[in-house]
């Protein structure tokens, strides 16, 4: 009878041993690229929410809140431990589909600056912009000009006169965009103060192209697109045959998820190294934070700390999300007029709460078996 006892106390013991270590470290494992289980540069391999430790219900309920309230969203994809858990498109969209990606192109020449700085084409963050252009001719000959460094333009700190939505066109429809973006006045010394610039990105494509002597498409498809399987793309030059750094590229959403996967994986590739993984740390740091740090801005990544992810940000909200804590990628193409809504809610009230409420699940379990069995144990000890 006593060793009865203690087998039921010892099977107990190793249930609540077993469920207090699968809370533990239930969605807290961040997969290094060598445990993958297989890499998506053909195809995608596809799992259900369930198999992957999600409420798939969150999913349901977030399409019916998006058509309910009438959001164009074109396309939502969701990854997790490197599987599509979710994938739905909407108005026409396919798979198939190249969609404009606007600004989420800048954080594709943040990947290709990391790229060439790993490959040296590049020297420092610290050379001058203007160094690359000896023969260029601009307006305003102020020499704090001269100081403008990468860092700064990929930083959005260059100190020049910049509104995207004054200066955007005009640059656009310029005979020569990086003799307009390099002639606006300088209103703050580089480095100094943050503000948004699109003109800046287009100096950093320019750069890429001086220094590696390849254009921008050329170089992104040797080292970034064809390592990770991206084939079907499209991107925008001025009239000088300059990729366009703030905008112009145009992708598959499932291409879009390989970016982002890049990036969740620390750069790392099916054992290669794409990208350097110092310099994925830097470029989703925040170097410049706002609202008491809630939100923050890295190498043209924006930065979410409080809520432990990042995202490549374009209009009518084209968005990358990679969340290193959950092992996620969750892609949006929309169709949604800028200030009117942030895809950003939908990470904070469908996303992760797929994912918190099984961690729930997990402590309401545990309070069960310690409200229920502990008594138990304990009555029948006292009867000892």
């Amino acid at each position: 009878m006593i060793i009865y006892k203690r087998l039921i106390y010892i099977i107990l013991f190793f249930m609540f041993f077993s469920l207090l270590i699968s809370i533990l470290f239930m969605n807290l494992v961040v997969y290094s690229s060598s445990e993958r289980e297989y890499w998506p540069t053909e195809e995608w391999q596809y799992s259900t929410p369930k198999k992957q430790g999600l409420d798939g219900k969150m999913f349901e309920d977030m399409v019916v809140y998006l058509d309910e309230e009438n959001i164009f969203v074109d396309s939502i994809i969701i990854i997790k431990n490197g599987y599509i858990v979710f994938e739905d498109y909407f108005i026409g969209n396919y798979p198939e589909r190249k969609h404009v990606l606007w600004s989420v192109t800048k954080s594709f020449i943040s990947a290709l600056i990391g790229i060439a700085l790993d490959k040296g084409y590049l020297e420092s963050l610290d050379q001058k912009a203007l160094d690359f252009f000896p023969n260029i001719s601009y307006y305003d000959p102020d020499p704090r000009k001269e100081n403008i460094t990468i860092e700064n333009l990929i930083t959005m700190s260059t100190g020049m006169d910049w509104e995207d939505d004054v200066n955007y066109y005009p640059m656009v429809i310029s005979e020569n965009q990086l003799e307009y973006v390099f002639s606006r006045p300088m209103i703050n010394d580089p480095g100094t103060v943050w503000n948004y610039d699109t003109g800046g990105t287009h100096i950093l494509s320019a750069i890429i192209q001086v220094a590696t002597g390849k254009t921008t498409l050329e170089f992104a498809k040797e080292y970034l697109f064809d390592p990770i399987g991206i084939s079907n793309y499209s991107w925008t030059q001025d009239k000088q045959g300059i990729y366009c750094g703030g905008f112009g590229l145009y992708m598959k959403s499932r291409d879009m998820a390989r970016f982002g996967y890049l990036y969740l994986n620390n750069g790392s590739w099916d054992n290669k190294q794409i990208i350097s993984s110092e310099w994925i740390q830097n470029s989703t740091e925040p170097h410049w934070n706002y609202s008491n740090g809630d939100w923050g801005y890295g190498y043209l990544w924006w930065l979410r700390p409080n809520l432990d992810f990042y995202s490549a940000k374009g209009r009518y909200e084209q968005m990358i999300y990679v969340l290193p804590e959950e092992d996620m990628v969750v892609i949006f193409t929309s169709n949604i007029e800028p200030g009117t809504y942030n895809t950003d809610y939908l990470i904070e009230n469908y996303i992760l709460p797929a994912v918190y409420d099984k961690k729930v699940s997990y402590w309401f379990s545990i309070i069960i078996i310690t409200i229920v069995v502990l008594p138990i144990i304990l009555k029948r000890r006292n009867k000892k």
